[in-house]
């Protein structure tokens, strides 16, 4: 999803306008592109309830932006924000309000505005991380971020992008691997998709691996053990599980995070990926049980293709400002030429 609302541009600003707008928060900076980088000179969040569009988030900030820096903001805004663009509108039911691109463009008096997909930007930030940055799940060859890299993210839903090489600068290329069939690989994840089946239909991977879909999957084994399911989001059921007294919780949870290490796996043969790094908002909740084993015993179990994958690092993110790196890394690539 790319959309421009205004074609006429110029040589790439050395600073704009970035926002990173979920279904909870929307996080806005001011992003300058430096020798050594991308760097966020200012940024602010924002809870999306608070406010009655995108156009008042983006006025918001333009006036806390004043305030604090006695400065006028650039007029090139790249917002990172899930949905599916139908004309001039965003639909997206995970946001409090609609999102009509040209009604943000005017009422915020921006005079360029560019809207891309979230995990779009997000899968831009990877080339500007620093080895610090990235934590080890699999250590492989030992070797840092290479491309091409896979980005996967399990969060309200499941995003996944590939970041190439394009003749020695980086690349992006989208994907909806999240609504790929789900594969399972033992009778109890056979016996899940059985059930999912018969509730959805098609059953695709966003389906289990998302904040939904660890708790479609915590039904499911309640259903087959004849369970009552006790907890009703997937931060109690994290916590439930943290806390050492739910053992259908911590199986669950567990049996989340060694199911996603075969999907992972899989991509990363599909895309013949160097590395894979790890976000999204179930990421950081499920660092405990990503590290436990489960996840990299099931992300190599790939028959005569076990040693490759052996060789192939995994990191974790942390999500952050990344977003709003991505989308100002998006703009100075798309405009390096102008």
């Amino acid at each position: 999803m790319t959309q421009v609302t205004d074609r006429t541009e110029e040589c790439a600003a050395q600073r704009l306008i970035t926002a990173d707008v979920g279904g909870t928060y929307a996080r806005l900076g001011v992003v300058e592109q430096r020798a050594d980088g991308m760097v966020v000179a200012f940024h602010q969040r924002y809870a999306c309830a608070d406010f009655s569009s995108l156009a008042a988030v983006l006025c918001q900030f333009r006036s806390d932006y004043s305030a604090q820096t006695q400065q006028a903001l650039p007029d090139v805004c790249v917002v990172a924000i899930a949905g599916v663009l139908q004309g001039d509108t965003l639909l997206n039911s995970n946001l409090p309000w609609k999102v009509s691109l040209a009604a943000a463009q005017c009422e915020a008096k921006i005079s360029r505005l560019h809207v891309i997909n979230d995990f779009e930007a997000l899968a831009w930030a990877l080339p500007q991380l620093l080895p610090a940055q990235l934590e080890t799940l699999g250590a492989g060859n030992g070797q840092g971020l290479q491309l091409p890299a896979l980005l996967l993210g399990p969060g309200t839903g499941l995003g996944a992008a590939l970041v190439v090489d394009q003749g020695g600068r980086a690349g992006v290329q989208p994907s909806e691997a999240g609504h790929a069939a789900l594969a399972a690989n033992s009778l109890l994840e056979l016996d899940v998709v059985r059930l999912l089946q018969a509730r959805f239909g098609h059953v695709d991977s966003e389906r289990v691996f998302s904040g939904p879909g660890l708790m479609n999957l915590y039904q499911a084994v309640c259903e087959l053990r004849n369970l009552r399911p006790h907890w009703g989001t997937p931060a109690e059921l994290v916590e439930a599980a943290n806390g050492g007294n739910d053992l259908l919780a911590a199986e669950c949870v567990t049996l989340f995070c060694r199911w996603l290490g075969s999907f992972a796996g899989d991509l990363v043969i599909t895309f013949r990926a160097r590395s894979i790094c790890l976000a999204g908002g179930l990421t950081g909740h499920l660092q405990h049980y990503l590290q436990q084993g489960g996840f990299m015993q099931r992300f190599v179990d790939k028959g005569v293709l076990s040693d490759t994958l052996s060789e192939v690092p995994v990191f974790t993110i942390e999500h952050g400002q990344l977003g709003l790196i991505g989308a100002a890394a998006w703009y100075a690539a798309r405009h390096s030429s102008d």
